[in-house]
């Protein structure tokens, strides 16, 4: 028997504001998040400040490179008539590599103005990032955001809510869950093993990171609802491909770099 799913995606309204399920898990994952990359720096040597500068960099870039992604994707054929519509995220949503990339490249900034070590701040980031997304998920679930195909499953999900983003009625494969459990699942390697992979060199635990988060998404978007675009895949899985060869490369660099001991040009060691 499916599970049914009738929740408003509106928890409450803030001064006529709605505030959605969406949006009140991901703050929720951003203070979890926080506190376990607080906790990881430390370990690292990082001062406190180090995390709180960082946050305030990276919490910006992802959902500019979402929004940026998700318009390129879904709506760039009408964006010279509506440019404005780049702006309008309650009209679209956010692409999860574009954030993803937009995180990246933050970081990249961030670590050179800083004189960090890229890698070292990267493994930091690496298992919050993977616990928040878990997290983040759920709110997804609730509102009915990132839907699977049709099922016939015991498993499978109804949506009943009229405001829901899903098809309401017919049972759908929850990648949401799905996706929230392999993402725990992940985590929990990550932060049990980030010492000894730390042994493999700086930037293996985000190398980890990344080949795992990309092979969770490429396999879960064969149970998502959208049209190919090349050999039978999909845009996500594409873009999936092409961070698990960044993952592989950042690997080799991260065992490299500790075979000769010797850091990259721009590559401070923090004390």
């Amino acid at each position: 028997m499916p599970f049914v799913i009738d929740i408003d995606p509106v928890v409450f309204s803030l001064l006529g504001v709605p505030v959605r399920w969406y949006g009140l898990t991901l703050v929720i994952a951003a203070v979890i998040a926080i506190r376990l990359a607080q906790l990881g720096a430390r370990r690292r040597g990082f001062g406190p400040e180090i995390v709180s500068d960082c946050v305030i960099w990276v919490g910006a870039a992802p959902l500019v490179g979402g929004r940026l992604l998700y318009v390129i994707q879904n709506e760039f054929g009408s964006l010279a008539e509506h440019p404005s519509h780049i702006l309008m995220v309650w009209m679209g949503g956010l692409s999860f590599y574009g954030g993803l990339i937009g995180a990246l490249l933050a970081l990249v900034v961030f670590t050179r103005r800083r004189g960090l070590s890229l890698y070292a701040v990267m493994d930091v980031a690496a298992p919050a990032a993977a616990i928040g997304q878990a997290i983040g998920h759920l709110g997804c679930l609730i509102g009915g955001d990132s839907y699977g195909v049709p099922a016939d499953l015991p498993w499978g999900v109804i949506y009943r809510n009229p405001a829901a983003m899903a098809p309401l009625g017919v049972p759908l494969h929850p990648t949401q869950a799905y996706e929230a459990i392999l993402l725990g699942i992940m985590f929990a390697g990550l932060w049990l093993g980030r010492e000894r992979l730390a042994r493999l060199g700086a930037g293996a635990v985000a190398a980890t990171y990344l080949l795992g988060l990309s092979a969770i998404r490429f396999g879960l978007f064969y149970l998502r609802d959208e049209p190919g675009v090349l050999f039978g895949l999909k845009t996500a899985q594409l873009i999936g491909l092409g961070i698990a060869a960044l993952a592989i490369v950042l690997l080799f660099v991260a065992r490299r770099t500790r075979a000769t001991s010797t850091p990259l040009a721009w590559e401070a060691s923090q004390p």
